[in-house]
This record gives C-alpha cells, structure tokens and sequence, in this order.
C-alpha cells in the first residue's frame, strides 16, 4: 500500500512539474502577443497621426502661401537677393565666404510662416508642440545667364529629424539667387499624444498581463505547496512505517521467545521479556494517539480542559519526571523559575506534553553530552516557558517550516533521527489554543531556543 502511495505522490510531482513549465511557455507565449498588438497598434497610431497632421500642416502651408506676398524691401526675398548681389560684386576678401549658411540663417530667422501654421493648427481644434526645421536643398547665384553652385557645397547644413514632417518643398529664383528648400514640422510631444489615444488598449493589456502573472504566481505557489505537502506526506509514511515497524517487530520477537520452554522457566528472562512488550506496546499506543490527536485538532474537536495549575510545582515534576525516565542517557536540565503568580490557567494533559515535546526534541538534536536550559517565569502578565539545547541549530531555510506538519529538517534525516514531523506542529496548535505564542531562535553551533508566551489572562474557563 505504501509503495503505491509513494508511486502516486511522484506521479503527482511530475505532473505538477510539466504543467508548471507549461503554464510558464502559456504566459511567455501571452506577453509576446501583446508586445506585438501594442506595438503594431503604436506604428497604426502613429501612421494614422502622422496622415492626419501631416495633411493639416500641408494645408496650413497651402493656405499661408495663397496669401498676398509681401515683395517689400523688408522681405525675405529682398534680403537674400542683396546677400546674393554682394556676394557676386563685392570684394572676395571681405565677403563671407559661406553663403549658403548665411542664406539658412536668413530663412531660419524668417519664421512667419511658423507663426502662421501655429495659428492655423490650433483653430482646427488641435493643440501639439512642434519645432520647425528648414532644410536647403539647392542654391544658385545668377548673373545675366550666368549661374554658380554655391549648396550643396562642403559646409553641411543642418538636416530636420527623420521623424519630421515635410510642410512644403519651395523654389524660389529672384534677379541673383535661385533656392530650394523644404520646411518640417516635428511634433514634440508626438508619442505623448499617441499614447493618449491608446490609453485604454494599453490600460486592458497591462491589466490583463497583471492578472494572469497573478493566476499564474497563486497556481505556482500552489503547485509547489502541494508538490511539497506530496514529498513530506511521503516522507511522513517512510517514517511512520518505521516507527510503526520497530516496537511490531520487537514485540513479535519477544513474543516468540515466551513460547520458548526453556526462556519460561527463567523467571527473571521472562520478566525482562514482559516488561519490554508493555514498553513496546505502549510506545506503539503513543505514536496511534499521536497520529489521531493531530486529525482530531485538524476537525476540531478537542476540547481543552484547563485547571489552575501551580506552575513551578508543575514544572518541576514534568522535568524530574523526564529526566528520571531516560535513565541513564538522561540530559543534564538546568531549571530557572521566576514565579510571581503561583497559579496559572492551563491543560494539564495537554500542555505536560507540549513540554515533554520539547525536552525530547532538544534531546534528539543535542550534543553529547546533551544540556538543556528551561526557564519559567510569569512577569508583566504573561506565563513564559523557554527551552534551550546545545545542538547544532536549526538552518534559517528551515525555521519557517518547523511548525507544518509532516515537516522534517535535513539534519533529523542525515542522523536518522526517528519522528513523524508532527510533533511541533502539535506544540504549535496547543499553544495557540491557550491564546499564546511560540518562537523559534536558532544559529548554526549555538543550539535552538523554543520560547513560548501565554497570557495570564487567556479567556480560558476553569473547568
């Protein structure tokens, strides 16, 4: 039966791995599909953006180019037109010899149009923030037919940014000069505006990514509890087969020999025998209590039965009493009482055992020789008992579960130590049926610290 039982809980470990690896491809699988709608749904927007704006910019130009043109002396044109002719008259020694920079800086300066295309795009009902880029593609000094390149030329102008959008291409020839040039308009705040407009597509995407790395988070954790809860119900049936099989086993053997005539006339052999199977027997009732008090706490249906107890008298009893019935192999206990209150409401069944607990486990994981430290007082309003031994410790991995059941930690399995893990959890359950607390302090070499707190006043009824 047990075999069967551990051939199940792997089936459920394997299981439970493939479907954690798939659950995991499931969820990668989900964040690239969203990546790509969000991003083919960003490039859709930002195409639909700049048709939309780029149309709107076109236009603005179209309708500040349907204006009446100013030929003053004060415009563009003029001015170029005089850089032009100084340019091909005046002495060379005396003339910038950049002229193509000095014609963008004319024209960048030049920002009528700029002004305009702000006016035009916010009475169409839009509000963005936009540079303005004018770039020269070509420019030409005339003559009387004669004409000299002077752009593009080794002096690289600025170019507007790839992201820009071309306003209008413009060529203008006047008396000395002929130029073309084009004006861009980059939005600024473009991506910004995008996203405004994507706010609830990228609102359910995260949403829905936060919420299936939720499922996911909760299902792996319950995957691996379970995988975990599946590894120490098993190891709990190793331990139990032993524990169960060792005082079966001995009985059996004793029993043998008391139908052996010549072991019957010795009355002091069959005595020993006697007195063995009852150990034996009753070691075997112990651990069937154990295991029946444990499901008995999970329905609960245990009742405790408190009685004012006289806590040093009953302390010291319970220590005597441990230390008289491990004989020989006995550890050395040092008892420390601070009794201010004699009495004190509590189970005394069931907290004698929660004690006997304790020292047993400080026996089981104590060094040899094995020194165990109680200490009891109940000051400020709280019963407090602490049991301290000078084993290896407890590794700090393994302190958040020493109070599950089944729970054993590597050290009780590297030293076989016998146990069903359900010793603790059964301290802890106690302890928090009398209103109180238990902690656990432990460093690796200097030794494991139980430390229970119950208050005074507990809500406890005498029975």
């Amino acid at each position: 039966m047990w075999k069967g039982t551990i051939l199940a809980s792997e089936a459920v470990r394997m299981k439970s791995q493939f479907l954690i690896w798939l659950s995991a491809l499931a969820l990668l699988v989900l964040v690239a599909v969203q990546y790509i709608f969000i991003t083919e749904t960003y490039r859709t927007k930002q195409k639909q953006f700049d048709l939309k704006f780029g149309g709107l910019v076109k236009d603005g130009m179209i309708a500040f180019n349907n204006m009446d043109y100013q030929f003053g002396l004060d415009s563009v044109l003029f001015l170029l037109d005089n850089l032009a002719l100084d340019f091909l008259f005046s002495d060379p020694d005396t003339l910038d010899t950049s002229p193509g920079q000095s014609f963008h800086d004319i024209l960048i300066h030049y920002r009528d149009s700029e002004s305009f295309l702000n006016d035009y795009i916010r009475e169409a009902g839009e509000d963005p923030d936009f540079t303005y880029h004018l770039q020269i593609n070509e420019l030409f000094l005339l003559d009387m037919g004669y004409q000299q390149q002077v752009y593009p030329d080794t002096i690289p102008l600025p170019l507007a940014p790839p992201e820009a959008l071309l306003a209008g291409s413009y060529t203008h020839e006047r008396n000395f000069f002929r130029i073309s040039y084009d004006i861009y308009i980059n939005f600024t705040n473009r991506s910004k505006m995008i996203l405004n407009e994507m706010w609830l597509i990228l609102g359910l995407a995260i949403l829905t990514l936060l919420l299936v790395f939720t499922v996911f988070y909760i299902t792996l954790r319950n995957m691996l509890l379970q995988k975990r809860l599946s590894e120490m119900k098993t190891d709990f049936i190793n331990n139990m087969t032993h524990e169960l099989k060792t005082p079966l086993s001995t009985i059996s053997v004793a029993s043998s020999s008391l139908g052996n005539k010549t072991i019957i006339q010795q009355e002091e052999r069959v005595e020993e025998l006697s007195g063995l199977i009852k150990r034996q027997n009753r070691h075997l009732s112990e651990l069937i209590d154990r295991i029946l008090d444990i499901n008995i706490w999970e329905r609960d249906q245990v009742k405790l039965k408190p009685e004012h107890l006289l806590v040093e008298r009953w302390i010291r009893e319970l220590v005597d009493a441990f230390v008289l019935e491990k004989g020989n192999a006995s550890p050395v206990i040092d008892l420390q009482t601070e009794i201010e209150v004699e009495s004190h409401l509590l189970d005394q069944v069931h907290m004698s055992t929660v004690i006997n607990n304790l020292l047993s486990n400080a026996v089981k994981y104590g060094a040899n020789p094995c020194r165990i430290e109680v200490k009891v007082d109940n000051h400020n309003g709280f019963l407090s008992l602490s049991v301290k031994d000078n084993g290896p410790g407890i590794r700090r991995d393994e302190l958040k579960h020493i109070f599950e059941k089944f729970y054993r930690g590597e050290e009780s399995k590297q030293r076989v130590i016998k146990g069903l893990g359900l010793g603790l959890y059964y301290v802890k359950q106690i302890v928090a049926a009398h209103n109180g607390t238990i902690t656990v302090r432990s460093s690796p070499g200097k030794g494991t610290t139980f430390h229970i707190k119950i208050p005074m006043e507990n809500g406890l009824i005498a029975g």
